[in-house]
């Protein structure tokens, strides 16, 4: 629960408290200023023969009579008793002897300010419940919409170029192709492995390859690459990022790399411990310019898309 639902939440019970105390206030105030008594039929006769009864409304049904009125005295105080039913008729003319102001209703009304102030309070409370649902859900919606954006979505790029010497495996993506010229270079000269390498590092905010794997370092000499690929794997669980996407375009003039790519793309996603889906490759030639055009080298461009947990 957000701060401002809790916000609303609190002003709605405020509201409820305010309203539930102003009704009672009222009900309490009417109740003060009207005294009501209840006396027995003996003590209600003798107050009829002292001339202390003002008015009397007699309620009848067929179950029952009951009496409500008004003393003259005390002031504004009020009495209601129930009445044996055989005794109505002479109770009734005894009243008018003594000029007792007398109404016959058969069927009593209810105490409507009573009845108010209870359905208002039932109505509030239903209401909250109802308000305070509608709440909690306007709140689950907003977090469900912004979930898609709760994770932190990062971006890397990734470039790396090898010249081509002839006697040298040719090594991209984690296969060997069959070609008489290979990458020159301190590890197996993978291209697009090291160039996937830099992209993840990146968008992680981890360094680059030569950072982790120096070409100073005698360790690395000839080095698969996809040692690299895995270690830049187990550096992204350890800051709980999670690899999404990664687009490479690999440069080189020959051979056609097109048909190598679906066991490029296996031997990438199993470094890297992700589907194959998430590995994408193209492959461009540089249309016979410059050194790669004239065959003497070979570039990689790779960008990575990471999530965070």
């Amino acid at each position: 629960m957000n701060s401002s639902l809790l916000k609303k939440i609190i002003l709605i019970w405020i509201a409820i408290v305010f309203f539930g105390s102003m009704m009672w206030r009222l009900a309490s105030t009417n109740g003060n200023q009207t005294r009501e008594f209840e006396p027995s039929y003996s003590e209600f006769i003798a107050e009829v023969d002292a001339g202390d009864v003002k008015e009397v409304t007699l309620y009848f049904s067929t179950n029952s009579y009951e009496l409500q009125g008004e003393y003259a005295r005390p002031a504004n105080g009020k009495f209601h008793l129930a009445v044996p039913k055989e005794v109505v008729p002479g109770l009734l003319g005894q009243l008018r002897e003594k000029n007792v102001a007398v109404k016959v209703k058969e069927i009593r009304s209810g105490n409507w300010a009573l009845i108010l102030l209870n359905a208002s309070l039932l109505i509030l409370v239903v209401g909250f419940c109802l308000l305070l649902i509608w709440l909690i859900r306007a709140n689950r919606r907003r977090g469900a919409v912004a979930a898609p954006t709760a994770a932190a979505v990062r971006t890397g790029i990734g470039y790396d170029l090898h010249r081509l010497e002839e006697g040298r495996p040719l090594i991209v993506g984690g296969i060997e192709l069959p070609f008489d010229k290979g990458p020159v270079g301190h590890s197996d000269g993978d291209v697009l492995a090291h160039a996937v390498c830099d992209a993840l590092l990146g968008a992680a905010g981890l360094g680059d390859i030569g950072t982790h794997f120096p070409d100073t370092d005698p360790k690395w000499k000839g080095a698969n690459s996809m040692v690299f690929l895995e270690h830049a794997k187990k550096l992204l669980d350890e800051k709980q990022f999670a690899i999404e996407h990664v687009d490479a375009v690999v440069i080189m003039e020959k051979p056609k790399l097109g048909p190598h790519f679906p066991k490029m793309r296996e031997a990438l996603a199993k470094a890297l411990g992700v589907g194959a889906e998430k590995i994408h490759l193209k492959a461009k030639t540089n249309e016979g310019v410059d050194a790669i055009g004239r065959g003497e080298a070979i570039a990689a461009h790779v960008v990575a898309t990471l999530s965070s947990h």
